[in-house]
């Protein structure tokens, strides 16, 4: 059961990151926005909140996925337990964010709409980046509030 809840979790962080960012490409905050963020604006701006932030739930929780399998495979252990596990997993997981990330690109999985951005950020680090967040935020939830509820 810790697998499923370890992967809800990451969907939750996803969605929730996603809504951040959509509300941050908005009017009352895009003049103080980074460029980065800004380049995000054509993407959501033809999506309801509910509807990105799922999509990139959707996006996290294949990639934590494949990290999970591949770390089985490769460590023995389907999601991190201790921290030097975590350290194991998020190595695992840049390289398969990194990909993931180049995949949605040149393939255009979300359209055109995020041309803009990956002219201006790059294709791989961003999605690698996002996808090792999401990963410890989940781990710590799941080691430290679950189990006080």
């Amino acid at each position: 059961m810790k697998i499923v809840t370890f992967i809800l979790l990451n969907f939750i962080v996803a969605m929730i990151s996603d809504i951040i960012l959509h509300d941050l490409t908005r009017k009352h905050y895009y003049t103080y926005s980074p460029k980065i963020i800004q380049t995000l604006k054509p993407y959501f701006a033809n999506k309801s909140i509910i509807q990105s932030s799922i999509y990139a739930g959707i996006t996290i929780i294949v990639a934590v996925i494949i990290n999970s399998i591949l770390s089985y495979s490769i460590f023995g252990f389907a999601i991190p337990n201790t921290l030097f596990n975590l350290i194991q997993f998020l190595l695992l997981a840049f390289f398969i964010g990194y990909i993931i990330d180049n995949l949605i690109y040149k393939w255009k999985i979300f359209g055109s709409t995020l041309d803009s951005y990956y002219e201006t950020a790059g294709a791989g680090f961003w999605g690698a980046l996002s996808l090792i967040f999401s990963i410890i935020i989940s781990y710590f939830i799941q080691k430290t509030i679950i189990p006080l509820l």
